[in-house]
């Protein structure tokens, strides 16, 4: 067993902007029909919205047509349809709409609504990045880290990354402290990606309070301090983090930062494994197979290594490919038995 370290992820990582009308400068004539459409939306009143929106989506205006496209995405005040809000995003940012250009941008690296198109999708989060739009600098960040759409480029990611983060992206922040973290040549720096953790951590950022938390665990980018770890984990497992709550089970199974507690331990590897968290599943399953924090119950053990085992944790493996081949003593088989001892020496093999 061993503390856990959160990751990027894939796609999911890509945002839209929030539904709200863009900070454009909107006609003279669409300015009092734009400000009604925000008041609407402030309200919530999503069907009184689309009925300002309307017109303005038949004028087309830019503001107006990216609004509906949210609006339509989400299934608020007009029937869901991910193909005709990617239509919207699309207009709107052939009209010269920021958000609008991210939005359509993400339909295209989601394949959301629309053919996957990541070099089309790299052009468009551009033109918005350039523009200062802080999630669409994220976004480009994210395609130039793993080379979708562009050219893999560990400095060009960092920088874009840089952009957003310094306008207080929390996940731009939290990217880009792992960025520093995992790489393998000479842009790697424990001390700037403990400092980008710390930012996107006060911001409650689960997975970046889960690693600036293995930093203070690991003496990585600041002196080694269990306590403040244990703050930390404790910090993002009570927001839900399953990683997070295996590693504050770990800390109270090990007493590091905190005075020895196996009831505290296996209540945090539970939670984490009811999340379908493979570490914590093994190492429930180790607690209750030892009696430790739990009554020793082998049943139990053995269901948790099973869990473990088929999400992949390899110490879970190696415990049910040594069950499985554990020898089994050999049984004399009766001369003529019957159907019934038959049923019953199956069920015991």
């Amino acid at each position: 067993m061993q503390i856990r370290v959160s990751a990027i992820v894939l796609l999911v990582a890509l945002c839209l902007s929030p539904l709200l009308l863009p900070q454009g400068t909107a006609c003279a004539d669409d300015g009092d029909s734009l400000r009604q459409v925000q008041t609407a939306l402030n309200k919530n009143d999503y069907d009184e919205a689309v009925r300002l929106l309307k017109p303005l989506v038949d004028s087309g205006n830019a503001e107006a047509l990216y609004v509906m496209g949210r609006l339509i995405l989400d299934g608020k005040g007009v029937k869901k349809n991910r193909t005709r809000a990617a239509e919207f995003f699309r207009l709107a940012a052939e009209k010269g709409d920021v958000s609008a250009m991210n939005s359509w941008a993400t339909a295209l690296v989601s394949g959301d609504g629309v053919p996957r198109n990541y070099r089309e999708a790299a052009r468009w989060f551009r033109k918005a990045a350039e523009q200062g739009l802080a999630m669409a600098q994220y976004n480009l960040g994210y395609l130039y880290a793993y080379g979708r759409g562009v050219n893999k480029d560990e400095s060009a990611a960092i920088d874009w990354y840089s952009r957003a983060a310094n306008q207080g992206l929390a996940s731009a922040q939290y990217s880009l402290g792992w960025t520093y973290l995992n790489s393998s040549g000479e842009n790697q720096s424990d001390t700037k990606a403990a400092h980008w953790f710390e930012k996107a951590a006060e911001q409650d950022h689960a997975k970046a309070q889960n690693n600036l938390a293995f930093m203070y665990a690991e003496g990585r980018g600041y002196a080694q301090d269990p306590a403040k770890a244990l703050q930390w984990y404790t910090r993002a497992a009570e927001q839900g983090y399953a990683e997070a709550q295996y590693n504050l089970g770990f800390m109270y199974e090990q007493g590091r930062g905190v005075p020895q507690d196996y009831n505290q331990a296996v209540d945090w590897y539970r939670k984490a494994a009811e999340q379908n968290e493979p570490a914590a599943q093994y190492s429930l399953g180790l607690m209750y197979d030892q009696g430790t924090g739990v009554p020793r119950n082998l049943s139990e053990a053995n269901r948790w290594y099973n869990l473990a085992a088929k999400n992949g944790d390899p110490d879970a493996k190696a415990v049910v490919r040594a069950q499985n081949n554990k020898p089994q003593p050999v049984r004399k088989a009766p001369s003529a038995p019957s159907k019934q001892q038959q049923k019953k020496d199956k069920k015991q093999q």
